[in-house]
């Protein structure tokens, strides 16, 4: 027994010594492992504050480089003279140790003092002469700058302003605001009726309720004056139509045009996402019809049978046709056919109730829409997708006989 209780007790102490180095492994990592971590919060500190070394550095790299240009700036403007005595003050400076130590290495040879005499004064000289070249240079430089500023000031602008007046030319029922606009930030504008003998500066619209021509121009501030140019205005006395609608000569009968894409109010969403069969309905509604084709030509080609509502040639900026998305009625002043029809050119294609030659079972659509450039004229039409479809991108408007 005795034998066991020892082996027993030899078990029981390696036990402990065994758990003893278990512990003391331990320990000796959980140490290793703070000194690393203090190791690597050490090494965080001071990337740490190389960064902000770095950043502190390129902060004061650019203060002294805007200060050096600022002082170059200022150098150039007022301070040659005070450079050039700077300079000489420091050649005079030079000259003096030149001198002094000449004398001294007179002192231990004639010949070296010679030399050095010659080889100073022309360094002098050269100095000097350097330096004077360097504040012509910079002063004929100044003054070159400031001569081709004043030339450019001057030439820059030779173009003339475009000029153009609101509301555009057409007919009205009612007295109108009338106001010319310029294509440049300061202008004069002037307008004159009947000729141009008679012009005035427009500072404010002023109200035009008379048949006739007007003419209009435009002076920018560099003295730019723009060609005079005529609007004729047709005011008439009775619409036959009511409100938002105006009537058109088609075939030898008036008929009664929307003036805004449907629902027919100004600075109103025009409607789309509506079917042919849809357009029909909600024309019906308001005791109206959808247009024809010809009547909606009729209405956007004008008396002068224009290519788009406001001309012969396309102008980009007068309609909503090079966009994203349909804007509101009216809010392009300038896409307005003479008999008074608003974007009818880009915008929204317009359902007609004219079908098809093609394909009989689909209507025509006309006018383009916002997307559709130069291809939105008053003869631009082309078969509709499907007459039961909807589309994002085609609208339609309203059309009556006049009473």
């Amino acid at each position: 027994m005795s034998a066991e209780k020892k082996n027993s007790a030899e078990e029981e102490n390696a036990q402990r010594k065994k758990k003893r180095r278990h512990k003391l492994t331990l320990l000796i990592l959980m140490f290793l492992l703070l000194c690393a971590l203090f190791i690597v919060q050490c090494e965080l500190s001071r990337y740490k504050n190389q960064i902000l070394n770095s950043k502190q550095n390129a902060e004061d790299l650019e203060n002294l480089k805007a200060d050096s240009l600022a002082r170059y700036l200022d150098s150039l403007k007022g301070d040659s003279l005070a450079r050039l005595n700077d300079s000489l003050a420091r050649l005079q400076s030079l000259e003096d140790s030149l001198r002094n130590d000449s004398i001294a290495k007179a002192n231990r040879a004639a010949g070296i003092d010679a030399a050095l005499n010659f080889a100073k004064d022309k360094i002098t000289a050269d100095s000097i002469e350097k330096r004077k070249r360097e504040i012509r240079d910079s002063i004929a430089r100044a003054d070159s700058l400031a001569r081709l500023d004043s030339i450019s000031r001057a030439n820059r602008d030779s173009i003339p302003p475009e000029a153009s007046i609101v509301p555009p030319p057409g007919r009205y029922f009612d007295p109108i605001p009338l106001k010319v606009k310029c294509d440049e930030i300061k202008c004069k504008v002037y307008l004159s009726t009947g000729d141009t003998a008679h012009a005035q500066e427009l500072t404010n619209a002023i109200t035009y309720n008379k048949t006739g021509d007007v003419f209009y121009a435009a002076e920018d501030s560099a003295g730019n004056r723009s060609k005079w140019q005529s609007a004729h205005y047709d005011m008439a006395s009775d619409n036959v139509c009511g409100k938002n609608a105006y009537p058109v000569p088609v075939k030898g009968k008036t008929v009664c045009v929307d003036a805004y894409e449907y629902p027919n109010n100004a600075d109103e969403v025009p409607k789309d996402m509506v079917s042919h069969e849809q357009a029909v309905r909600l024309c019906e509604e308001t005791g109206k019809r959808l247009c024809a084709i010809e009547e909606w030509q009729a209405a956007c080609r004008g008396k002068d049978n224009f290519k788009y509502s406001y001309g012969d040639s396309y102008a980009p900026s007068k309609c909503n046709t090079n966009t994203k998305a349909a804007k509101r009625s009216g809010r392009k002043e300038q896409c307005r056919s003479w008999y008074g029809m608003y974007d009818m050119n880009g915008n929204l294609w317009e359902w007609t109730s004219t079908p098809s030659k093609e394909r009989e079972t689909l209507f025509l659509v006309a006018g383009g829409a916002w997307d559709t450039q130069n291809a939105s004229g008053c003869t631009e039409n082309k078969f509709s997708f499907y007459p039961q479809n909807q589309y994002n991108f085609v609208g339609f408007r309203c059309c009556a006989n006049a009473k």
